[in-house]
C-alpha cells in the first residue's frame, strides 16, 4: 500500500516529498489580496539521528480496565479541528467533563445533546450516563464551566436554527437542568462555539454555518471575512450578553477569505482572556485582552506566505502552514501559549479554485508569546514502531469517500476532515507552571482488518516554560481501538486530568461514510477518563503499560486521586486509586484503637485507574482508617460509617 512518511521540515528532499502525495480541497476563497510576507520556520523535526531509540515510544497493549468510563455516543464525531475544553476543574478539585452524546443511531440522531458527568473532590464519577442535559433540545459541541457560586454551565449549539443553549445546575454537585437558548442572530445562524469564563464572566467564540435551504441567508461576510469567527461576552453567568457577535480588531481580508467551523480556542485567567485562530491558509492569530474582552491586541504567531488564499496564486513550495486544530494557554504570569498541528500545503494550478495539502505531516508546533519563538514538541518519529526513524501510515488512514465510496484499490478510508496525521493539542498546567500538552497520532502498523491505522494519544510537558519540551509518551495504547478526540482539564494538579472517545474503527462514521454505504457504520464510541500522576509522566514511565505477569507485578505503587466517597457511609464506599504497575490491591479497615477489623483483596488489576469499593456493612458506627497496599507502597485514609 501506499504510505505517508514524516517530513524532515525544513530540510526535506524531493524523494520525501514525492512520498507524500497533496489530497486535493475544494475551497471558496474571496477576492485577491496581498499576500503577507512569510516566516522562516527555523525548527526541525525530529529524525532518526535526533531520536536515540530508547526515546522512541514502543506501544504495548493495554488493558483498558485501568481507564474510567464517564460515558459514551453514537455520535462520534466531537469536533472539526480544534478539541474545545471539554473537561474543567473546580476549585476543590471537583472535575467536570462534557461531550457531544446521542443514545441511538437513529438518523439524524434526534437525541443528540450535551453529554455530562462528574465527580466532586471525593465522588467517584457518576455511573456512565450518556443522556443529554437538555430537556428537549438537540444541540452539540459543548463546552462546560464553573460559576462565581460553583455551579456548573454547559453550552451547547443549535444547528438547525443557529444560536446555542445554556443550561446550568443548581450547585457544583448537581447535573446541569435549566436550558435558556442564547445568542441567536437572525436571518444567520452561529454555532461551533468555545467558551471560558472567570467566574460569572462568560466569553464565547463562534462561527457560521453556511448550510442554508432555498430562499434562506447564507452566513454573513463582514470585513471581507465570509463567516468569520465572532466573540461575545455576559458578566452575568449567561443572563444578559453585553457584547454580541463581534469581529475582533484587525481581523480582516489581508490575512483571511474564509471562518471556518472549530479553527479556533479560548482561554481565560482573571481579566486576561486570549483566542486563538488558525487556518491552513491563514496562518495562526492570536488575540489578547487584559481588560476582560473591553479591547484587544491582535498578535501573529505564526504568519502564512500566500495569505489569503485566493485560487489565482501559486504556491509550488509547499508552504508550511497549521492544520486548523489549535489550543491556547495562559500561565501564571499572563503568558499566552499556542499549539497547533503542523500543515503543508501546494497549488500548482490556478485554474481552478482548489488546492492540495498533505495528510501525513505530522508535527505539533507550540508557540511562547514572551519569546516570539515556534518550537517543534513532537513528531512521527518518535512513534516509530520499526526502528527506522519514520511513522509510516496506510494510505486509507488519509484517503477520503470518493463520490460516496472508498476509492478503488482500499478496503476502507479514515481521514479525519483536512487535518494533519498529528492533530487536535490540548494542554494544561499546573501550579508549578509546567505545561502539559496531549495530541492525536496514528500509529506505525497497528492497523485494523481493513487496513487503516489505528490512532492513539501522546503527551509531552515543559518545566520551563516551553524552552524545552521531553520526550513523548504514549498515554493510551489499547489494541484493536482508535483513541482520538483528546481533551485535558486546564488545571492540573497532582494528576493530568484526561478524557477522550474510543472506537474499534479508525476514522469517523460522520466524515468517512455515506448512507447505506457501509464503510464506517455507526459503532457506539466511549468516553473514557484518565487521572495520570505527573509523578508518572516525569519519571518518563506513563507510555510503559505493561501487562500482567511482566515487568514483576506488584513492584508498584498505589496512589490515591481522591478520598472514599461517600463519606460518611452505611454499606459501602468507593475510593479512585491510579496503580503504577499491575498488580493486586490489599485493603486493611482499622478501628479507632488501630486493631485490624476487616481485609478485602482485589486480584489482577492493570496499571492505570481503578474504583476500590471498600465493604463497610459489618462495621458500627465510628471513625475508621483504611490502607489500601500494592507491591511495597500503601496508602492510609480515614473514612466514618454512620
Amino acid at each position: 500500500m501506499k504510505k505517508y512518511y514524516l517530513l524532515a521540515f525544513s530540510v526535506v528532499t524531493a524523494s520525501v516529498l514525492t512520498a507524500q502525495v497533496p489530497f486535493s480541497v475544494t475551497n471558496s476563497a474571496g477576492a485577491p489580496q496581498k499576500a503577507s510576507s512569510g516566516k522562516v520556520f527555523t525548527d526541525v523535526a525530529p529524525t532518526k539521528q535526533d531520536f536515540k531509540p530508547s526515546q522512541q515510544v514502543q506501544r504495548r497493549e493495554v488493558d483498558r480496565s485501568g481507564f474510567i468510563r464517564i460515558g459514551s455516543s453514537y455520535y462520534d464525531l466531537q469536533t472539526n479541528y480544534a478539541m474545545p475544553r471539554r473537561m474543567v476543574m473546580h476549585g476543590d478539585g471537583a472535575v467536570s467533563a462534557v461531550w457531544t452524546t446521542s443514545t441511538s443511531d437513529a438518523m439524524g440522531y434526534p437525541g443528540r445533546g450535551t453529554g455530562y458527568n462528574y465527580r466532586n473532590a471525593s465522588k467517584i464519577w457518576n455511573k456512565s450516563d450518556s443522556t443529554r442535559v437538555e430537556a428537549s433540545e438537540r444541540t452539540g459541541w459543548p463546552s462546560v464551566g464553573v460559576l462565581s457560586d460553583g455551579s456548573v454551565y454547559t453550552i451547547g449549539h443549535d444547528a438547525t436554527n443557529g444560536g446555542f443553549y445554556l443550561t446550568k445546575s443548581s450547585s457544583s454537585s448537581s447535573r446541569p437542568s435549566v436550558t435558556t437558548n442564547i445568542l441567536r442572530e437572525a436571518p444567520y445562524k452561529p454555532i461551533w462555539s468555545r467558551a471560558a469564563n472567570n467566574g460569572d464572566t462568560i466569553h464565547l467564540i463562534c462561527s457560521y454555518t453556511d448550510s442554508a435551504a432555498p430562499g434562506e441567508a447564507r452566513a454573513p461576510r463582514r470585513n471581507g471575512i465570509f463567516a468569520p469567527m465572532v466573540y461575545s461576552r455576559s458578566q452575568d453567568g449567561g443572563a444578559n450578553w453585553d457584547i454580541q457577535h463581534i469581529m475582533l480588531p484587525d481581523y480582516d481580508s489581508t490575512l483571511t477569505a474564509n471562518g471556518g467551523a472549530d479553527q479556533y480556542a479560548i482561554d481565560v485567567k482573571g481579566n486576561t482572556v486570549a483566542v486563538v485562530n488558525a487556518d491552513l491558509l491563514q496562518g495562526v492569530i492570536m488575540w489578547k485582552s487584559l481588560d476582560g474582552g473591553s479591547t484587544w491586541k491582535r498578535f501573529l504567531a505564526d504568519s502564512f506566505a500566500y495569505a489569503p488564499y485566493d485560487a489565482k496564486r501559486l504556491m509550488p513550495d509547499t508552504p508550511l502552514t497549521n492544520d486548523g486544530t489549535v489550543d491556547v494557554l495562559i500561565d501564571g504570569n499572563d503568558n499566552v501559549h499556542v499549539f497547533w498541528g503542523l500543515g503543508r500545503v501546494l497549488d500548482t494550478d490556478t485554474s481552478d479554485e482548489s488546492y492540495s495539502f498533505y495528510p501525513g505531516l505530522q508535527g505539533i508546533v507550540h508557540w511562547d508569546e514572551a519569546t516570539n519563538k515556534q518550537t517543534i514538541i513532537s513528531s512521527g518519529a518518535a512513534f516509530d514502531n520499526d526502528g527506522d526513524g519514520a511513522n509510516a501510515l496506510e494510505q486509507s488512514t488519509f484517503a477520503s469517500l470518493q463520490n460516496g465510496a472508498v476509492p478503488a484499490g482500499m478496503s476502507t478510508v479514515a481521514r479525519l476532515g483536512n487535518t494533519s496525521a498529528m492533530r487536535q493539542p490540548s494542554s494544561g498546567i499546573a501550579a508549578d507552571g509546567t505545561l502539559y500538552c496531549i495530541f492525536s497520532v496514528p500509529v506505525e502498523g497497528v492497523l485494523s482488518d481493513l487496513g487503516a491505522n489505528y490512532r492513539d494519544l501522546g503527551v509531552v510537558y515543559s518545566e520551563d516554560g516551553g524552552a524545552t519540551w521531553s520526550a513523548p509518551q504514549n498515554i493510551t495504547q489499547v489494541r484493536d481501538m482508535e483513541d482520538d478526540f483528546g481533551c485535558v482539564a486546564k488545571t492540573v494538579n497532582d494528576f493530568l486530568h484526561v478524557m477522550w472517545q474510543q472506537d474499534e474503527i479508525p476514522g469517523t462514521n460522520l466524515q468517512n461514510n455515506q448512507s447505506g454505504f457501509g464503510n464506517h457504520p455507526v459503532n457506539l464510541g466511549v468516553m473514557y477518563y484518565q487521572a495520570i500522576p505527573v509523578s508518572e509522566i516525569k519519571a518518563g514511565t506513563i507510555g510503559h503499560y505493561y501487562g500482567l505477569n511482566t515487568e514483576e507485578p506488584n513492584t508498584g505503587k498505589v496512589m490515591v486521586v481522591n478520598q472514599n466517597y461517600p463519606n460518611p457511609f452505611q454499606g459501602s464506599t468507593d475510593v479512585l486509586v491510579y496503580l503504577t504497575k499491575p498488580g493486586s490491591v490489599n485493603v486493611e479497615v482499622r478501628n479507632a484503637m488501630g486493631a485490624l477489623v476487616s481485609t478485602q483483596t482485589y486480584d489482577n488489576l492493570a496499571k492505570g485507574n481503578h474504583i476500590i469499593s471498600i465493604n463497610g456493612e459489618s462495621l458500627s458506627t465510628g471513625i475508621y482508617t483504611y490502607t489500601l497496599i500494592s507491591g511495597g507502597s500503601s496508602v492510609s485514609k480515614t473514612m466514618m460509617v454512620k
